[in-house]
This record gives structure tokens, sequence and C-alpha cells, in this order.
């Protein structure tokens, strides 16, 4: 197992991860930084988050945006 953190940037603000988590691979905690990035991008005023996946001596291994589907859902929601 690797250990991977899931650093936020919004608005030209970062918050760097400093404990991580344990993943088996790239594919598992690339998907982790989207269930981040999924999680924080519900509130509009994150719609910039993007998460970027590294391990801790490594470059970044990927950088992740909030899916489109979450726009789509706060549009329902306020539409209601």
């Amino acid at each position: 197992m690797e250990h991977y953190f899931f650093d936020l940037h919004f608005d030209g603000e970062q918050v760097v991860d400093e404990d991580g988590v344990d993943h088996f691979d790239v594919g598992s905690a690339v998907y982790y930084g989207q269930r981040i990035a999924d999680k924080i991008g519900r509130d509009s005023d994150y719609r910039s988050l993007t998460v970027h996946v590294r391990t801790f001596e490594g470059p970044v291994l990927a950088i992740v945006a909030a899916s489109a589907g979450r726009g789509y859902e706060q549009l329902a929601l306020i539409g209601r």
C-alpha cells in the first residue's frame, strides 16, 4: 500500500493535506480524490475546487475537479 495526500486548491488558496490516506494503487487514490471533490463541490462557493493527488515525495499524480453532474444537481435543487 502507498500513502497518498489530497491537497485542496480553490480561489487561489491551498490547503495541504498533512495526514494522507493509504490506498492500494493510484486508481484508488484518484477515485478517493474525486469523491472529495464531489462532496465539497456540492457547496456553490467551491465550484473552483480542485483536489491534487500526490505521494509524499512524488509529483502531483492527478488534479481532480468536481463532476459536472454536481453542477446539474445544484441547479435542480435551486429550481425546487
